[in-house]
């Protein structure tokens, strides 16, 4: 392995082949992902140079990061808005209209109310369902802003994926509690 036989400098979009972009195609990012660490495993250089041993190891890990980074929408959209120079901070502290955050707090006491329903299950997949389709539409609206370079819309919406990633997040540990019972 020599170390220009790959260019870890650029950023994750060039790293996998990728534009850079918003919408992916999922299984060229996997199929790049598979290829590069068929390559760059460190089990590949077991018996090369200590120099070329710890290079394995650091590009293998490069490629695992920024693997991670593209396949999940919310990363990946942080990540753009990261490339554009807008810091977590900058973005976090994008305006969310009102409508947006009462929708949240509802959603919230859905999914903390479950515990007192006879049957949660179906109230579960349907808040389930509905935080996934807003999650989406946010998302959309995240790729249709980026595109247009209106940062400041990707990032209001990107502040919204955050929100709604959590609250997914929460409601499927709910659902794994469920189903525990």
């Amino acid at each position: 392995m020599t170390s220009s036989s790959y260019d870890f400098r650029g950023n994750f979009f060039e790293l996998f082949g990728l534009p850079v972009a918003f919408a992916i195609r999922r299984d060229a990012l996997g199929d790049r992902y598979r290829q590069l660490q068929g390559e760059l495993h460190p089990d590949r250089f077991s018996n090369a140079s200590q120099h070329e041993q710890r290079l394995a190891i650091q590009y293998s890990a490069r490629v695992n990061e920024a693997y991670e980074v593209l396949r999940r929408s919310l990363s990946r959209a942080l990540y753009l808005l990261e490339l554009q120079g807008l810091s977590q901070e900058e973005i976090s502290r994008q305006q969310i209209d009102g409508g947006f955050l009462i929708t949240q707090m509802e959603l919230r006491e859905k999914l903390e109310s479950l515990a007192e329903l006879v049957d949660p299950d179906e109230v579960l997949e349907h808040l389930l369902a509905e935080i996934q389709d807003d999650l989406a539409q946010e998302e959309a609206a995240f790729g249709r802003a980026f595109e247009a370079a209106d940062f400041d819309a990707a990032a209001a919406a990107c502040v919204k994926m955050q929100y709604l990633d959590k609250l997914l997040k929460e409601a499927e540990l709910a659902e794994a509690d469920l189903l525990d019972e």
